[in-house]
């Protein structure tokens, strides 16, 4: 079942990869009439959702809602700083408000479910359900359309903290996107993102080269084990939400 839905769904995804816009300025693509209106000096973090299943210390007691769990003791650290952790039982463990948490899902601080490409942001900054792109960050994350839903009480100012997704190699991506000085663009929500059936039929081989390295990792991990069945499809949603791949 893993394999086939794995396979549908690689079938059906059709690539539109977003466009970096140059720093700094505001940029027009006379083709969509696009616009983005850029500034500098961003301060960019990562964060990721760890799994109990690779780490290997001893087992910890926490007592939730009257009841004692046990948990191993770096995972449970590293829920601490990250807000949420999948356990190796498959439930979702929570830390906030000084207080731990147990729901079937991982959720952000407005009770969404967290998706990759999620970021939380300062409110009187930009504003919720703002989408915007982050040209200077590495690739893949470069040409990624993020939306903003989430916030966080240490997210101030010019800062932009990026959901990466779960496990190890998402832990390693949420380090890499981590600096400062980046640039950040809000999207005209009147950009045209439209395509054609022939053109999303017809990708060419180079546009198909360009497909993101994190959007394989989610098919990677889910056939690992490592995601769930709704971690693919959240992400497909969210990436389908953003104009980044359409189905057809």
């Amino acid at each position: 079942m893993k394999i086939i839905l794995t396979v549908l769904a690689v079938t059906l995804i059709t690539v539109s990869i977003i466009p970096a816009f140059s720093q700094s300025q505001i940029t027009s693509d006379s083709n969509t009439s696009s616009t983005q209106m850029c500034s500098d000096g961003w301060h960019i973090t990562g964060y990721f959702l760890p799994l109990e299943i690779d780490y290997s210390s001893k087992m910890s007691p926490i007592i939730i809602d009257g009841k004692v769990h046990s948990f191993k003791v770096d995972f449970v650290n590293e829920v601490k700083i990250q807000g949420w952790g999948k356990t190796v039982s498959g439930e979702y463990l929570g830390s906030y408000d000084g207080k731990f948490y147990l729901s079937s899902t991982p959720l952000d601080s407005l009770g969404n479910n967290l998706v990759v490409g999620s970021i939380a942001v300062d409110p009187q900054i930009i504003k919720r359900g703002t989408k915007i792109t982050i040209p200077t960050l590495p690739e893949p994350w470069n040409m990624a359309v993020f939306n903003s839903n989430d916030v966080g009480p240490a997210i101030i100012g010019k800062h932009i903290d990026v959901y990466t997704g779960d496990g190890l190699g998402a832990r390693k991506e949420a380090f890499r996107i981590t600096g400062y000085d980046n640039s950040v663009c809000v999207v005209n929500e009147s950009a045209s993102t439209s395509q054609s059936p022939e053109d999303a039929v017809n990708l060419s081989k180079s546009t198909l080269k360009k497909i993101p390295d994190w959007v394989k990792n989610i098919f990677i991990w889910y056939g690992e084990d490592k995601v769930s069945e709704d971690d693919l499809l959240n992400a497909i949603k969210f990436l389908i939400n953003q104009g980044i791949i359409k189905i057809n």
